[in-house]
């Protein structure tokens, strides 16, 4: 007599990360539609309500139906279709603002490198769970026999994004894989040469790259917190953005404007809907929104590392780290460069941008922490 297959059903999950990412998700919904109804038509609105649903609906389906610890064995070939889909970017994608990272689907434009970034979640998750012991005890030179095939699989999808002149999400990824190397528990001398190896080769592509990135420095450098500039500055048009940026953010003070009277959605911000939503928000919302919004960040983050982190099954507590790490790393550089902590770059703010495969990526994302909560009862 046969064995019945052992089944399984979710009896519960943590609803307080659902609860969270549905608030943030509502936050992003009211902001597109106080842009949305100044602005040419309330197309943009409808657009995110319509991907903000199926976004929502994958995110469900992801916790009722994935098993993530049957699916890392597909990793290696999830990384591999990434990589295919980034080459025929190149080859076949749209091309705006002088940067290739679109395909065309006819209802999106969808961005692989986006997507990138979770495959490699995925895939290191899988290989430092199942090479832990030699991660611990790697030097410098053995880490580099004992993780060839990851040292590979990562520079030749990075190299691929930096062809494609999506700079933020490298720096996104790449502080996350690197934040995953520290939690798994590599030795600080290799941490110490990944990191010289990533400054000498961030310099490069800053060097050697495109002039508007050499404009963005400068405009940095003029306008960075952090920074005093020698002299008077003098305005150029390249600095257009981030002024109008720290002027919308310093007249919201700790209220805010109100929706009525804010400015920068007006047209005076390019990038309101997208870069610099977080600005829109500081603007009409004032400190106390904006810090509200940026603490449901926070707080959907550590609720998510921290249940990552009481995880049983070690590839499940390492993916659960990783998809936190990257949701954060996200939103630290997107709030950072509207206040002018960072340089200007193309990222989006998670849940609350307007764009459909950013929200689709990270809502995916999420429903994988969702899985990763669920608790089961076999049958």
């Amino acid at each position: 007599m046969k064995r019945s297959k052992i089944q399984s059903y979710i009896v519960s999950f943590d609803k307080v990360i659902l609860i969270t990412y549905c608030l943030l998700c509502v936050i992003g919904l009211v902001v597109m539609l106080d842009i949305s109804s100044v602005q040419s038509s309330m197309r943009y609105f409808y657009r995110q309500l319509f991907f903000m649903i199926i976004s929502a609906i994958f995110a469900i389906v992801i916790l009722y139906t994935l098993n993530l610890e049957k699916l890392r064995v597909l990793s290696p070939y999830i990384v591999y279709l990434t990589i295919l889909l980034l080459i025929i970017v190149l080859v076949k994608g749209n091309t705006v603002k002088g940067a290739t990272r679109q395909i065309n689907l006819g209802f999106i434009n969808f961005q692989p490198s986006v997507l990138a970034r979770l495959a490699l979640i995925f895939y290191f998750a899988h290989i430092l769970d199942k090479k832990n012991e030699e991660l611990v005890s790697s030097t410098t030179g053995s880490f580099l026999g004992n993780f060839f095939a990851l040292i590979v699989v990562t520079g030749v999808t990075f190299l691929l994004i930096i062809m494609e002149r999506h700079l933020s999400t490298l720096i996104i990824g790449g502080l996350t894989l690197y934040g995953m190397l520290i939690y798994a528990g590599a030795k600080k001398r290799v941490l110490i040469t990944i990191a010289i190896i990533g400054i000498i080769a961030g310099c490069l592509v800053l060097a050697n790259g495109a002039d508007y990135r050499k404009g963005r420095l400068t405009t940095y450098k003029k306008f960075c917190l952090f920074l005093k500039p020698a002299g008077e500055i003098k305005i150029e048009d390249n600095d257009y953005q981030v002024k109008e940026s720290l002027t919308a953010l310093s007249s919201g003070a700790i209220i805010g404007t109100g929706m009525a009277r804010g400015r920068a959605k007006h047209y005076y911000l390019p990038e309101a809907r997208t870069d610099y939503v977080y600005t829109v928000i500081g603007e009409e919302w004032g400190f106390v929104g904006a810090l509200i919004v940026f603490g449901l960040h926070c707080f959907l983050f550590f609720r998510c590392f921290w249940m990552a982190h009481s995880q049983e099954n070690r590839f499940l507590e390492f993916l659960g780290v990783g998809l936190a790490m990257n949701i954060f790393c996200n939103v630290l550089v997107n709030t950072g460069v509207a206040m002018s902590l960072l340089p200007p770059t193309g990222n989006t703010l998670p849940f609350i941008s307007y764009g459909g495969s950013a929200l689709l990526i990270d809502s995916i994302a999420l429903g994988m922490l969702l899985n990763i909560s669920a608790q089961r009862r076999y049958v």
